[in-house]
């Protein structure tokens, strides 16, 4: 009774820790950024044509919002879209604004494909699609490797890319160290504590990495099937 209670408390600590180092590294990744680009000599009404017409060429569902900050005119997607944008329409004497919020560059590009809807000079950056079946086996080595194949090379990309890597990294490490210690001190037992404490916590985290990630992928296949320019 007394070992069964004691595997229980092990496998039970995996688990928190797995859900922690989940959470830490996530962290790194989180950031609002926010983009913006100025229509001198247009209406609200103006740019907010030209808002949604990008909209519409993303395929992306912008639900007008009774809030709107201050704004003229402001949307937002839903939480499960996979473009999340916040986007606003602010006018100010002599020109209007156009901005967008989001989680990551997404913002970022957005605005771009705006500048590109009102005929402004191409960008230099060119971007090709994504491979969700790569993104998904990086991420099964490790979330750190695939928190990096989509993080490099894309218009979506989080601010930070080398600090929340190491986050992943380390966290990876972290919980593969202490699921490892009880496995070896449990010795080789498929069916008892060693083994499903390893499987337990690095499948977890592996799983639960599996949907932003691929969430991410998609939004970048979403902004190269664009086949437009970009800053950044």
């Amino acid at each position: 009774m007394l070992r069964f209670t004691g595997h229980r408390a092990a496998i039970f600590s995996i688990c928190r820790l797995s859900f922690t180092a989940v959470v830490f590294s996530c962290l790194g990744s989180i950031w609002g950024l926010g983009a913006s680009f100025d229509m001198p000599g247009k209406t609200p009404e103006q740019a907010v044509e030209v808002a949604k017409r990008s909209l519409a060429r993303l395929n992306v569902n912008c639900i007008d919002q009774e809030v709107t900050l201050g704004a003229h005119w402001r949307c937002k997607t839903s939480f499960f879209s996979i473009i999340g944008l916040d986007v606003f329409v602010s006018t100010i004497p002599e020109k209007s604004i156009i901005r967008a919020d989001s989680r990551n560059r997404q913002s970022y590009a957005f605005i771009d494909l705006v500048a590109n809807e009102t005929g402004q000079p191409a960008y230099e950056k060119t971007y090709g699609e994504k491979s969700l079946l790569l993104s998904t086996g990086a991420t099964l080595i490790s979330p750190a490797f695939g928190y990096l194949y989509v993080n490099s090379n894309s218009m979506v990309k989080n601010k930070s890319v080398f600090l929340p890597f190491l986050g992943y990294l380390f966290g990876d490490l972290a919980l593969f160290w202490v699921s490892s210690k009880i496995w070896f001190t449990n010795g080789f037992d498929p069916f008892e504590v060693g083994l499903t404490s390893m499987l337990i916590a690095m499948g977890t985290f592996r799983a639960i990495m599996l949907v932003p990630f691929s969430i991410q992928v998609m939004a970048h296949n979403r902004f190269a099937g664009l086949q437009i320019t970009y800053r950044f």
